[in-house]
């Protein structure tokens, strides 16, 4: 490819065009309480240039659950919209409904652990999009996201499709 090229803006498929990111590890604790996903309050947006492009989302949550034999799980939501700690979630879901894309579970004493997914999402469109990252327990969990100070970052990277 030629700078010509590169300068009249065709950049070739699979070129990441554009990345925003972010972290966050205040220590401030968002408990579950709640046995279907809702918004921890983290996630991050971006503005595709093009419908036909892809956005590669990498996403590490740090989380624990201090309840033995419960299962804590995160999960992640492409919306129009930002979500709130412990608001309710809309939009689409990116990952099994279940145990989304991570969980946490043992059989006694604390865990805390760092779960990670990569996705590369195909959201066609050129408005704003938010990915949201949600989560739940099983009845009686003690599930917290950003609890004790570990950060937990996502990125998310346009590339041309």
């Amino acid at each position: 490819m030629t700078l010509t090229k590169i300068l009249d803006g065709a950049m070739p498929s699979g070129s990441i065009i554009q990345g925003v990111g972010a972290k966050q590890g205040s220590g401030s604790g968002v408990f579950a309480n709640s046995t279907s996903w809702h918004g921890t309050g983290f996630g991050k947006s971006i503005t595709p240039s093009s419908a036909s492009n892809k956005i590669l989302v990498l996403c590490n949550a740090n989380v624990y659950q201090g309840t033995a034999s419960k299962y804590y799980s995160v999960n992640l939501y492409r919306h129009t919209a930002a979500f709130t700690a412990n608001g309710s979630v809309s939009g689409t879901q990116l990952f099994n409904d279940g145990k989304g894309f991570g969980a946490v579970y043992g059989n006694s004493g604390d865990r805390m652990h760092c779960k990670s997914c990569v996705l590369l999402d195909s959201p066609n469109t050129t408005s704003e999009i938010y990915y949201n990252l949600v989560h739940k327990e099983e009845s009686g969990g003690s599930g917290i996201f950003d609890g004790y100070d570990i950060d937990s970052t996502i990125v998310l990277l346009e590339i041309v499709g």
